[in-house]
């Protein structure tokens, strides 16, 4: 049984006589009136159990999109029931409001409307449905809570949306309109056009320059049709929090307070979107101590819609992420040269030998670049001096840097490339050094 404020106003009524006749008899008596009332006014409501309830909502939805949850309540009885209703949802989804109250007349049905604003992606169940049905004198109600199961997808949000428009017009000058002169491995043939001072004489198509009145220079532009896997490391390195930067840059995003694994989802988008504008055949891998996600095959605007989905769920852990397992994945899902993107915290070196062996090992047949998310908090506190706590902060900071160059080191060693931005800017810098080695020939 519940019982409402109105119950402490007769409260009050009660205090009146008794200022002026203090009386325990009727203080006692007074009292028993009052939960004698209550008990009466909640056995008289109407049970809400006999109402029926149906949940639906409009779904999936991004992280950055908002969407309407409704509950209808139908009243099966012949008697006017007043509600308060608590529609309720993981705090995460930001319900608004978070209960409403409503009156349904006999054999009637009423809409309650609930709008969810999801802040981080996964899938969302809904809880109970919390009921109180108050009595004829709205003192005492009824109060049930009625499991309706539903469920909600909220997919990653790709604010690394607003970057693919200006690398895909940088992609559309380089392989459109303004084929390349400079012939490399991952380059073919697109035409012929009149020799001007700076060309490489190498480009120098004697053929068909006897046959014209001037020197004629072959045109490269980048192969169609590579491969390009993104393995997206969700093991403990993932689950460290980077802080938020101090102020936007351009082609940075805003990624706030995130787990490292955020801006790696957020750099697999925007790789896998531009690849595939691109011509390139897109393989995405998502592992830990297992493979825990593999998306192959899909092209054109299903590609994001899919990597979307397979990522809702998938949250760091803090496993070792197993790198034999990972190169072994790699080498089955492509059997062709490929441009092999690992977003993952590059280790200190020597601290992981497993990842500098699988590097190696797949650097003998593909370009491997490694793109490591570096945490802004820790590039501000290098910077700090204002007082003693800030400069042992600012030297740990350093040495932690000293670390990470030297592991870079050793990844190079290893054959591959390696690519150190701040968190935010992780995406833009990996999608630009895709275009470069578009560019230069070497994919």
């Amino acid at each position: 049984m519940i019982v409402s404020a109105r119950s402490a106003l007769l409260v009050l009524v009660g205090l009146i006589p008794l200022a002026f006749a203090p009386s325990r008899a009727f203080a006692w008596g007074w009292f028993g009136i009052i939960v004698a009332t209550c008990v009466l006014d909640a056995l008289g409501a109407p049970s809400p159990r006999t109402l029926r309830l149906r949940r639906e909502v409009t779904g999936p939805i991004r992280a950055d999109q908002t969407t309407t949850a409704t509950l209808r309540l139908s009243n099966t009885t012949k008697r006017r029931m007043s509600l308060d209703v608590r529609d309720a949802w993981p705090p995460s989804l930001n319900p608004s409001p978070p209960r409403r109250r409503v009156s349904i007349g006999a054999r009637g049905a009423e809409k309650i409307s609930t709008t969810l604003s999801p802040t981080r992606r996964g899938t969302r169940h809904a809880d109970v449905v919390t009921i109180r049905s108050w009595g004829p004198l709205h003192l005492g109600a009824r109060q049930v809570s009625i499991a309706a199961p539903l469920t909600l997808s909220v997919l990653p949000e790709f604010k690394a949306r607003v970057l693919l428009p200006s690398r895909l017009a940088r992609l559309h000058e380089l392989e459109g309109t303004t084929p390349t002169t400079l012939r490399g491995a991952g380059t073919e043939f697109d035409s012929l056009r009149a020799y001007v001072l700076g060309d490489d004489p190498r480009d120098i198509d004697w053929r068909a320059s006897a046959r014209a009145p001037e020197l004629m220079v072959r045109q490269w532009r980048p192969e169609r049709d590579r491969h390009v896997v993104i393995v997206v490391d969700c093991g403990r390195a993932a689950s460290a929090l980077l802080g938020a930067p101090e102020r936007m840059e351009v082609d940075s995003i805003a990624l706030g307070c995130a787990p490292r694994l955020d801006s790696s989802i957020e750099t697999a988008f925007l790789l896998a979107a531009l690849a595939d504008r691109a011509g390139d055949k897109v393989h995405v891998l998502a592992a830990d101590s297992h493979v825990r996600a593999r998306v192959s095959g899909v092209r054109g605007p299903k590609i994001i819609e899919t990597l979307a989905r397979t990522f809702t769920d998938i949250s760091a852990r803090l496993d070792v992420t197993n790198w034999s397992q990972v190169a072994a994945t790699v080498e089955q899902t492509v059997h062709h040269p490929a441009f092999v993107v690992i977003a993952t915290k590059i280790p200190p070196a020597g601290m992981e030998t497993e990842f500098t062996d699988a590097l190696s090992r797949l650097t003998e047949r593909h370009t491997v670049l490694v793109a490591s998310a570096t945490d802004p908090d820790e590039l501000r506190a290098r910077r700090g001096r204002a007082d003693a706590e800030e400069v042992f902060l600012a030297a740990s900071a350093a040495l932690s840097q000293r670390a990470d160059e030297a592991g870079a080191a050793d990844v190079r060693l290893a054959g591959a490339l390696t690519l150190e931005a701040s968190a935010d800017l992780l995406p833009a810098r990996t999608a630009d050094r895709y275009i470069e080695l578009k560019k230069s020939g070497r994919l």
